[in-house]
């Protein structure tokens, strides 16, 4: 459960990280400006995203990008990370011990 609270606060930085770019590129620009997970993967590698899409149509179901990926793609990468960092968190949660007999 430890790693999976380190890994669940890693996705929290990063959404936070996400968040604040978002946040100044917006300031920057004079009007809100979403930073999509899509934009954001194109500027880590812009040609994996074509990839990954030839190979989940080709070997896995064409059903898996067009609907399921390319919706999360147009997500704000602050939602992207954030969800599953939550739900991480929640669900590795340090629990009190309870006492059988006080």
């Amino acid at each position: 459960m430890f790693l999976l609270r380190i890994f669940g606060y890693l996705l929290l930085f990063l959404a936070l990280a996400a968040l604040g770019a978002e946040i100044l590129t917006s300031v920057q620009a004079g009007e809100w400006v979403s930073l999509t997970f899509g934009d954001v993967w194109a500027m880590i590698d812009r040609q994996s995203i074509g990839l990954v899409q030839v190979g989940l149509e080709r070997y896995v179901h064409p059903f898996l990008f067009d609907p399921l990926l390319l919706t999360l793609l147009l997500w704000p990468a602050w939602a992207v990370a954030g969800v599953p960092a939550l739900l991480i968190l929640l669900f590795a949660r340090r629990r009190r011990q309870r006492r059988m007999f006080t």
